[in-house]
């Protein structure tokens, strides 16, 4: 086969993809108090962060977060109901904005980021992990199958948190996807939980690694933030 075969096969394989992508999707965060179930597609490329040469991740250590400095392309968001302030690429759109969870996907949808602040599961990581982990292992409700799930113990905003990696594929299809989470204990018995979604090929999950270490290191949690004037 030539070269030029070989190039055409490709770029039609991805044509697929893309369009599977835009047809199906399956919630981000479920299981709720609210019962406020977002399904949203999984997905949103990030502009500004270039993929690496591997797709593997390590348990990161506690990010420092930080109110300045976000990188270029980045913009800040406060999130009064979720007491707290976070970062998201610009060219990135908000899909859900209620009490509970704010919801993100990148203009292709390739890439989806939500931030959850909820009680519904207990006030620690492991407890709220659990809970969620059970939402999700409901495929009639979740649409997530097969989930294959690694947890880390991590630090973040000073304090000790739970990393998960998720490897599943959305009912009815066989393409496989991967969820990233982050458990951290807030006050009041709230648990926050970030998370970033896409389709597990190289170049997404790379992507993927890169948004998830800088939406670690500016999230500010139980933060005293004021609604932005009408």
């Amino acid at each position: 086969m030539s070269v030029g075969e070989i190039a055409a096969l490709v770029s039609a394989a991805a044509a697929v993809v893309g369009l599977l992508l835009a047809m199906f999707g399956v919630p981000l965060i479920g299981g709720s108090s609210s019962g406020n179930r977002p399904t949203t597609a999984g997905g949103a490329a990030a502009a500004s962060a270039a993929p690496d040469s591997s797709a593997s991740t390590a348990p990161p250590t506690d990010p420092a977060a930080s109110s300045s400095a976000l990188p270029s392309g980045w913009r800040r968001v406060d999130a009064p109901d979720l007491r707290a302030t976070f970062a998201v690429p610009d060219s990135w759109t908000q899909d859900i904005d209620s009490d509970i969870q704010s919801n993100w996907s990148s203009p292709d949808e390739s890439h989806a980021m939500s931030l959850k602040r909820d009680l519904s599961y207990g006030s620690t990581p492991k407890a709220a992990c659990a809970g969620q982990l059970k939402w999700y292992r409901d495929t009639s409700v979740s649409r997530m199958a097969d989930l294959d799930v690694v947890t880390h113990p991590t630090r973040q905003n000073g304090k000790d948190a739970l990393w998960l990696e998720i490897d599943y594929h959305s009912a009815g299809q066989d393409e496989p996807r991967k969820r990233v989470e982050l458990f951290v204990a807030g006050k009041a018995g709230h648990v926050y939980q970030l998370l970033f979604d896409t389709a597990a090929t190289p170049g997404k999950l790379a992507t993927q690694k890169q948004l998830f270490a800088t939406a670690r290191a500016h999230l500010l949690i139980d933060q005293s933030v004021r609604p932005a004037p009408s």
